[in-house]
């Protein structure tokens, strides 16, 4: 008799501890005998063990059940040539709009799949997912009751072509269950056309589920110098009606109310504080995974910067950041960063660098270039010249080509430096890396530029200060569901569905995800799949009978095995109670 797990047998080997056991296991029991019995002579007899151990009924039963559980575990079966009934797959859309007619869309899968001895369950997401893999009707039930849409949008297209690789060379049919409101990848009419072409029928079946809803369609995240302020956008997909929204986060809660005409919009803007901030539409429509938005402000805690120089413009930007305590005196180590005014030589500073130290330099003069600079300074150009921008780095947001740039230090870069803007191929801010630290070399002064009067000077510094005491980013913090994150090790992760561990996360919901000392917030924001009203038409076909084919079939003998061990069970603890009544 073959097995699939072979090595289960070994857990026959647990049958050497029932024999010990009913070996020297004593039952006493009153016996009468004659006082001769101590002088007969005659044959030798069994010991007493040995002959409960071959009398009691109890240790058959209970080695039968031992040795019928081992081998059911291994998994024996018979294999023989027959029919076998045909195959449909299943390509169940889950997106987040099937949430109005998900259930539907299970009892469309019931009726579609009685004439069928093998099921496969494709889920289309926006990567498809293989949730079961030639089972029976019965699983396919149970599996989908399992299940819930997610907060993306399918693609039907990657769904069927999975679908017909499930079906390989025996062929079968393909049913596509989904309200067809959205989708994504290739048009699911031309991919029917393609797998039809090949000899394998494909049936669309529209679960339905129109229906009125209101949802947050969208949201943007504006870093104003550490002041987090976000904007979502709510959309309503319906009548006219009155929608209460309410506000959870750091800075406390509080609710309003907004009349939304049909199809119309509002706009909501608030400060998103260190934190997790949660705005709510408190309204019960069609799709709920668009009824709340989520929005992390990462804590960025406070850094501690040295300044050294005579004040105004840098110190000035320094001092508006939040999160950011300035001094003019101490010792390097003490600080995250130092900010610098001073370009004499300083050994210590050097050192500070090297041992992972982060330095700003701000030239005073053209007369001193540290050892530490990115650049070598050799004079001074006294005429005006247009900046570019080479790499933006930690200056996404600047337009250098409109500051005003009156003269510049004759800087030449050194190998392995970056430049993030020049004027007339000369380095006038750059960077690099020098041992474990990072040095910049910062050419915009107050004597040389207008830069430190427009408006997003003090933002400039802001971002750098993130960037160089690696601060995390908002934007980095705030995804939209749908996107993958590889993890680069297997890790625990707390979903809005519950913890998982993996190496490769799909923010298939939302919510907030916590993994690896970092936090994520997950939004939809998709006005396509929020809109259930217009749901396109397609032309959804017939499914026809599928044929049986003859195949060798393994039919597993593990099932009768444990219903034989479960009837010994019983016959045991009859046999038990009865021995308590005498």
């Amino acid at each position: 008799m073959p097995f699939t797990t072979p090595l289960a047998l070994l857990g026959l080997l647990g049958a050497i501890p029932l024999i010990i056991l009913y070996m020297i296991r004593p039952r006493p029991k009153d016996q009468p005998f004659p006082s001769t019995a101590f002088i007969r002579e005659g044959d030798a007899k069994p010991t007493a063990a040995l002959n409960r151990l071959i009398t009691d009924p109890l240790f058959w039963i209970q080695l039968l059940v031992i040795i019928l559980l081992v081998i059911a575990a291994a998994g024996p079966f018979t294999e023989a040539r027959g029919a076998q009934g045909p195959h449909l797959v299943v390509v169940m859309d889950l997106s987040a709009s099937m949430e109005a007619s998900y259930d539907e869309a299970k009892e469309i899968v019931q009726r579609y799949s009685e004439g069928s001895d093998r099921i496969s369950i494709v889920l289309a997401k926006n990567i498809p997912v293989v949730a079961l893999r030639e089972g029976n009707r019965g699983q396919a039930r149970s599996i989908l009751e399992t299940l819930s849409p997610v907060a993306v949008q399918a693609d039907l297209s990657a769904g069927m072509t999975v679908g017909r690789g499930i079906l390989g060379a025996e062929g079968g049919s393909i049913l596509v269950v989904s309200d067809f409101a959205s989708w994504i990848g290739d048009d699911p009419e031309v991919t029917r056309e393609l797998i039809q072409g090949g000899g394998t029928p494909v049936v669309f079946v529209d679960s339905g589920g129109a229906g009125d809803n209101v949802g947050i369609v969208g949201g943007w995240i504006v870093d104003y110098g550490g002041v987090l302020n976000y904007t979502c956008h709510i959309r309503n997909y319906g009548r006219t009606r009155t929608v209460p929204i309410t506000v959870e986060g750091p800075a406390g809660t509080f609710s309003t109310v907004r009349t939304i005409d049909a199809g119309g919009d509002h706009y909501l803007t608030l400060d998103a504080f260190p934190g997790v901030t949660v705005v709510s539409l408190e309204v019960d429509d069609a799709i709920s995974a668009d009824n709340r938005a989520f929005i992390y402000a990462p804590d960025l805690g406070v850094r501690r910067i040295l300044y050294l120089g005579e004040g105004g413009p840098v110190l000035a930007a320094l001092r508006s950041i939040p999160a950011v305590e300035v001094s003019r005196s101490g010792g390097y180590g003490s600080f995250d960063m130092v900010v610098t005014e001073r370009g004499g030589p300083d050994g210590q500073l050097n050192r500070y660098v090297y041992d992972g130290g982060r330095v700003v330099y701000v030239p005073s003069n053209a007369s001193a270039s540290p050892e530490y600079l990115p650049v070598r300074i050799a004079g001074y150009v006294n005429e005006s010249a247009p900046l570019w921008t080479r790499n933006q780095v930690f200056a996404e947001e600047v337009s250098f080509d409109e500051v005003a740039l009156r003269s510049y230090l004759l800087a030449s870069p050194r190998r392995g430096s970056v430049t993030i803007a020049e004027a007339n191929a000369v380095p006038v801010i750059s960077y690099w890396r020098l041992g474990s630290g990072t040095a910049v070399y910062l050419g915009l002064t107050q004597e040389t530029s207008d830069f430190h009067l427009r408006p997003e000077y003090p933002i400039f510094w802001y971002r750098m200060i993130n960037w160089l005491t690696d601060a995390p980013d908002a934007s980095e913090s705030n995804r939209k569901t749908g996107e993958v994150i590889i993890l680069g090790e297997t890790t625990s992760v707390e979903t809005p569905a519950g913890r998982i561990t993996t190496d490769v996360l799909h923010l298939d919901r939302a919510g907030i995800y916590r993994f690896q000392g970092r936090t994520i917030a997950a939004n939809m924001y998709d006005p396509v799949e929020s809109n259930i009203l217009n749901p396109r038409t397609l032309n959804l076909g017939a499914l026809t009978p599928g044929v049986a084919t003859e195949k060798i079939i393994r039919k597993d003998l593990s099932p009768w095995l444990v219903i034989i061990a479960g009837g010994l069970i019983v016959l045991e603890l009859l046999i038990l109670r009865r021995r308590r009544g005498s």
